[in-house]
């Protein structure tokens, strides 16, 4: 059964970014992390979630991912282009069943190495205060970005400091806020939009856009402040256009295993955060 290959793919880089979400220069700084977390993995449990109890996890010779790039490049390219398993299965040489066995065991380890890096976001207002008492918070937007719900806190650097737990697509956006009551430094300045109306925090500046009341119209002056809002507005746009390189999240989503929606958009967070953080040159 002919498949697809790291090997095969590391000389076609246009290619290659399309399939996985990185550059071959990102691909390879997030390899070494990633297999110390598959081997840890591994060493505990084998590869149909049982725990490992007796042999040591070895690659056979048949293996269908026998190397760490094989592995990582399986998982980013499900993630990026959220095929079926049964396609996914035909792309990497294995048939549904083998190729749902592995992305059960490498979400939750490609997660391990992005936190092991320090990308991924905090998901706890303990660990976020901690956060922001020792980094530049000096403005910081929340935004909503999928119909299966997290709130995200992102910096003026574009970076993901907090996400939320993942919500059903009915429940209001001030609603999870309101659940959310996050630690920002006091003189801080939030920028939120209009589904956040009424949300505040003590001693936090609240930038919104002023809403147009029915039979009225806004004054030129809260005008041209709106058309200011939106400008910084389109910078976080950009985040959630990053976060959905991943179709995974873009499109409604097939896993229903327990918790690993939420482990999804935690990763594809700390993917967007990972890119953010690399030299301009390794991109």
């Amino acid at each position: 059964m002919a498949s697809v290959r790291f090997a095969d793919m590391q000389s076609r880089p246009i290619e290659f970014l399309d399939f996985t979400s990185l550059t071959l220069d990102e691909f390879q700084q997030l390899v070494p992390p990633f297999e110390a977390a598959f081997q840890a993995h591994m060493a505990a449990w084998r590869l149909d979630g049982k725990p490992r109890s007796a042999r040591q996890f070895s690659v056979y010779k048949n293996c269908l991912l026998p190397t760490p790039e094989d592995r990582l490049f399986f998982i980013l390219t499900y993630l990026k282009t959220y095929a079926l398993q049964v396609l996914q299965g035909r792309l990497f040489g294995m048939g549904q069943s083998k190729a749902n066995q592995w992305i059960h065991v490498l979400l939750p380890v490609l997660l391990t190495a992005l936190r092991t890096l320090g990308d991924a976001p905090t998901r706890s207002m303990t660990a976020l205060a901690q956060r922001l008492g020792v980094s530049e918070a000096d403005a910081a937007t929340i935004v909503t970005p999928l119909t299966v719900k997290n709130i995200l806190l992102v910096n003026a650097l574009l970076m993901i400091l907090f996400l939320s737990d993942t919500y059903g697509g009915r429940v209001h956006d001030k609603r999870i806020a309101d659940a959310t009551p996050y630690p920002l430094p006091a003189r801080s300045r939030l920028l939120q939009d209009l589904g956040f109306l009424a949300f505040t925090l003590p001693q936090v500046e609240i930038l919104m856009p002023t809403k147009k009341l029915r039979g009225e119209d806004l004054t030129r002056e809260q005008q041209w402040a709106n058309q200011a809002l939106n400008q910084r507005r389109l910078r976080i746009d950009h985040v959630n256009s990053s976060v959905k390189r991943c179709r995974i999240v873009k499109d409604r989503i097939r896993l229903w295993k327990k918790g690993v929606r939420d482990v999804v958009m935690e990763l594809c967070c700390a993917l967007h955060n990972f890119r953010v953080r690399l030299p301009r040159g390794s991109q």
